[in-house]
């Protein structure tokens, strides 16, 4: 489809521009959301009583099937796990903008053309807006839609990330079709540790798991 996009005035994209949404289809399509998983896992698993109830609203809403598109609405603490993983481990550590006019942002004035960069990591972190924000605790946001001033795992305004929507649904079957499948542990002796991977915060050496379980009968009974 690249290959054959045409710009207004019938020109293809050049080899560089081509290279370039490679590029980016690649870090901000595929690295992001394969990182936001493992940090879902990471947090699942140390959390029993979370890991038991989202378990509980999959068996209620798919009956031990795969998740289909009608049921992803219906996933509303899947929806919250997710939520809760984007605060708690925001793949992207800030956003940036550049100012087209001057402004004034935090008691400071600042000038037409500096970037002011919020940080997500911080923000998603502060007391104020998150009690106890170390916790991870899915609760949260049941029931609540979160102020975009204080939750932004994928930037704001115009320029939120155009893949928020598919990321997120992507997760959703990742996870539900997962946990149906298998039961999982934490692999021993590995200690997560946040580390910088390009431009994503990653957990170290990826999330190593145990699969303690497989449930033949479900894996077989799906296509492909």
């Amino acid at each position: 489809m690249l290959i054959a996009a045409r710009d207004e005035d019938g020109k293809p994209m050049s080899d560089r521009e081509l290279r370039d949404e490679m590029i980016t289809l690649l870090l901000a399509g595929h690295e992001t959301t394969a990182t936001s998983l493992a940090w879902a896992f990471h947090r699942l698993l140390g959390r029993s009583d979370v890991l038991s109830k989202l378990r509980a609203e999959l068996r209620g809403v798919a009956d031990d099937g795969p998740a289909l598109p009608e049921h992803v609405g219906r996933l509303e603490y899947l929806d919250a796990v997710v939520k809760e993983t984007a605060r708690l481990s925001p793949v992207i550590p800030q956003v940036s903008r550049r100012l087209q006019v001057p402004m004034r942002i935090g008691g400071c004035d600042l000038p037409a053309g500096v970037v002011a960069s919020p940080c997500i990591y911080l923000t998603h972190r502060r007391p104020d807006l998150w009690p106890d924000p170390a916790r991870f605790d899915p609760e949260r946001f049941i029931g609540v839609r979160p102020n975009p001033y204080a939750f932004f795992p994928f930037g704001g305004g115009v320029r939120r990330c155009i893949g928020a929507a598919f990321a997120t649904y992507e997760m959703k079957i990742v996870l539900a079709e997962v946990l149906s499948r298998v039961e999982l542990r934490a692999a021993p002796g590995h200690t997560v540790r946040t580390v910088r991977r390009t431009v994503t915060l990653a957990p170290s050496g990826g999330m190593p798991v145990v699969v303690d379980r497989v449930a033949p009968a479900r894996a077989q009974t799906q296509p492909g």
